[in-house]
């Protein structure tokens, strides 16, 4: 088991400082609101406001996958989803051909249409899969989405409550409302109370303080009291992603390589605007930072220095996407995205 590299509790008013440097000057920085919190709420790691609200986007796709994970016992046993398909639902995938045919597979499975899928066309956000995709296709459809394996996991969370799937993105629709009530107990509030609106592949965007998204993720991490068919639902997510890294996110992306380093010791999930939430699974607690920018970089390199005070070590690929040395175009060296105390020290 890891051992902290850090005094625990670590609570500080100021947020986390994320620098961007050239020629050992900083040219960049990012205030990060970091809470690692216990399956009760209490914080032990607290920089900046622990308060805030955020809208946690993708990075509560394994808290959204539980639903769908309880609904195990009402598929018939050659439909259960397989530990690739675990992680498939959680995913912000890169659009590449393994992701596309997944989604297409487990549509086809539960004998739904790609049709119904309401994420909306996407090109996908990594260069080489985007110019393999312009070179192959006229267009991207919904199923290139990289959210298409969450609406997929939606659409069979539909059939198995007895629904009809059309119109499962509404929060008004069955699908939402089971998916709301399994947060609200994660959360431990209710969600409604707060802001909300609509995330950009057309599903719910939830808020709640950072503090308590990062309680979600600490019971999920089996941090605290949950019945034996959630605890079992949060595992079969948490292997899923482990045993299938590749389906979490995809080539070149900081999901898939820290589900490669870390197994199911640590489950973690960025999200859009600058967040990522994770679940430290041996210490039973929960994370989430938000970027106050919300710049994708500044969460990686967060969530990366809080991993390491928690006393794991960070492999290079983490580091690489994460804690980067920066070159030019010729691939000279000129800077790196650095974290400073309170979280790294060297």
């Amino acid at each position: 088991m890891a051992v902290p590299r850090i005094s625990l509790p670590l609570v500080s008013d100021e947020p986390l400082h994320v620098s961007v440097t050239r020629g050992g000057a900083e040219e960049s920085c990012h205030a990060v609101d970091v809470a690692l919190c216990d399956a009760d709420g209490g914080v032990l790691v607290g920089l900046g406001e622990v308060e805030r609200m955020v809208f946690p986007r993708s990075a509560m796709k394994p808290l959204q996958a539980i639903a769908l994970s309880e609904a195990w016992d009402r598929m018939d046993e050659d439909r259960r989803l397989v530990p690739p398909e675990m992680s498939l639902v959680c995913a912000s995938h890169n659009g590449q051909p393994e992701h596309v045919a997944a989604v297409r597979r487990l549509l086809d499975r539960f004998s739904l249409s790609e049709d119904v899928l309401s994420c909306g066309p996407q090109w996908s956000g990594d260069q080489p899969t985007l110019l393999r995709q312009a070179r192959d296709l006229e267009s991207p459809a919904p199923v290139h989405n990289n959210c298409s394996g969450k609406h997929a996991g939606m659409m069979v969370l539909a059939q198995c409550l007895g629904h009809d799937p059309a119109g499962y993105a509404a929060l008004g629709h069955p699908v939402q409302q089971a998916i709301l009530g399994t947060l609200e107990a994660m959360v431990g509030l209710d969600l409604i109370a707060n802001p909300h609106g609509i995330d950009g592949c057309g599903a719910p965007a939830l808020s709640a303080p950072l503090g308590n998204w990062a309680r979600g993720f600490a019971l999920f991490a089996g941090g605290g009291e949950l019945t034996a068919g959630r605890l079992a639902a949060c595992a079969r997510i948490r292997h899923g992603i482990a045993a299938a890294p590749r389906m979490i996110a995809g080539d070149r992306r900081l999901c898939t390589a820290l589900a490669e380093g870390f197994g199911d010791r640590i489950t973690a999930k960025t999200g859009a605007e600058g967040v990522y939430g994770a679940a430290f699974h041996e210490f039973g607690l929960g994370a989430m930072v938000k970027a106050r920018d919300g710049n994708s970089r500044a969460a990686g390199a967060a969530i990366a220095a809080l991993i390491h005070a928690l006393g794991y070590e960070l492999g290079d690929p983490v580091r690489a996407l994460s804690l980067a040395k920066l070159s030019n175009w010729a691939g000279q060296p000129v800077g790196d995205i650095r974290v400073g105390a309170p979280l790294m020290t060297g």
